[in-house]
């Protein structure tokens, strides 16, 4: 189910924030961290008022270093998102360094992102991508190339420090079982899945019964231990984290978090998460999305959704399948050593044929919903998913990823 908005004009604003350290400077010695909370005061500000002399349109504030040499990073104030957007390779022997023609490139990269018709934060972060690959050509002008590479896709906040542990290499195998993914509503369908062959599941419970959430987890990972199966547990990581410390648990992979449960973990919490020897997926749908997402280093991505679905009431255009081979793309690229090639899964609205042209756009795993629990047979359903899954990736290379990606939230 679709949530519809109407468009709003849009206007970027690539500010250079040496006025806000200028007024830090006119008062008292400055506490440690008090530039980056001045910069994020003063772009703030900037929106702010900018809304209220100009109403009815979205404003992207990007405020930059300006000519100043120093680490290449950005803040970005937008209605959707806010935060630094800074260089995957920073703090390496190859971090960016910014320059006054990075600054014309960033504005303007996300100039062109407002004529493809992004939103604010996605324009952002498309900005961040041509500054970022100007630098890396020698500070020429925007390049006509430059939203491909993952080293020039930035992170929205700074780059966690430990990576999560990467999924099994079988789940990169064509005609694997683990290119099936179903996620399902209760521990019952869990269960039937996994009886079914589904060999990568995961328990997504949103409202939970009083006192049964710790009982479903411990059905589901005995269930997905003597199956042979991964199973990921939704959003509920303290749940997970009580069967596999203190029940001495086994049969939990990993942890699936969607973007507003991402954002109420701290690093701290997300340690908890790996120390236990969990994975981690997370969910995207935008660009600014997936900033965010890569910044925590996970185990794999998911995007979507791919296709109008009925699972969830959300504000995205579908994705389509050309998004599915711009993520994929994307996230099979790497960014130095620290951020390595991760796993694609689709999602959304799936049926057999579209499962078929998501693994052809380059979806390592194709997760289903209402393809399972709505099927009048559902053996026969994980059987025609598993062919088409394995034809779509016998014909990845037929499939190539666009140069720019498609907005999926009108603005």
């Amino acid at each position: 189910m679709m949530t519809t908005f109407q468009p709003q004009p849009l206007t970027v604003h690539a500010m250079d924030w040496q006025p806000a350290l200028a007024e830090l400077a006119a008062g008292a010695a400055p506490a440690a961290g008090a530039a980056d909370a001045a910069i994020e005061a003063w772009a703030e500000r900037c929106r702010a008022d900018l809304e209220a002399a100009l109403p009815g349109q979205q404003h992207l504030v990007l405020a930059h270093p300006g000519a100043v040499r120093e680490a290449a990073r950005v803040y970005l104030s937008s209605p959707q998102a806010q935060g630094w957007l800074h260089s995957p390779l920073a703090g390496g022997p190859g971090a960016p360094h910014w320059s006054a023609r990075a600054a014309d490139a960033l504005y303007m990269a996300a100039l062109q992102a407002q004529e493809h018709g992004f939103c604010a934060a996605d324009c952002g972060v498309l900005g961040m991508m041509g500054a970022l690959a100007s630098i890396e050509t020698l500070d020429q002008a925007l390049p006509l190339a430059f939203t491909g590479a993952r080293r020039h896709f930035p992170l929205l906040g700074a780059a966690r420090a430990q990576a999560f542990q990467a999924l099994p290499r079988s789940v990169h195998a064509a005609g694997h079982p683990h290119g099936l993914y179903a996620v399902m509503g209760d521990a019952d369908w869990v269960l039937r899945a996994l009886d079914l062959g589904v060999r990568v599941v995961q328990l997504r419970v949103k409202h939970p019964e009083a006192g049964q959430l710790d009982a479903d987890v411990a059905r589901c990972a005995e269930a997905a231990a003597r199956h042979g199966a991964l199973l990921y547990i939704n959003d509920h990581w303290q749940a997970a984290l009580r069967h596999v410390l203190y029940r001495n648990g086994h049969g939990i992979h990993g942890m699936h978090l969607g973007q507003e449960d991402l954002q109420t973990l701290s690093d701290a919490d997300l340690d908890r998460i790996q120390l236990a020897g969990l994975r981690l997926g997370v969910s995207t749908h935008s660009l600014w999305e997936l900033a965010r997402a890569l910044r925590v280093r996970p185990s794999y991505v998911a995007c979507g959704p791919v296709h109008a679905t009925t699972t969830k009431d959300m504000p995205w255009v579908p994705l389509g399948d050309a998004n599915v081979a711009w993520w994929a793309h994307l996230v099979h690229d790497e960014a130095g050593a620290d951020h390595p090639a991760l796993p694609l899964v689709a999602i959304g609205g799936m049926t057999p044929q579209r499962a078929r042209t998501a693994a052809a756009a380059g979806a390592d795993l194709v997760a289903v919903v209402s393809a399972l629990t709505t099927a009048a047979d559902p053996a026969q359903a994980v059987a025609a998913l598993r062919e088409a899954i394995a034809q779509g990736q016998a014909m990845r290379t037929e499939t190539p990823a666009p140069a720019w990606p498609l907005p999926t939230l009108v603005r």
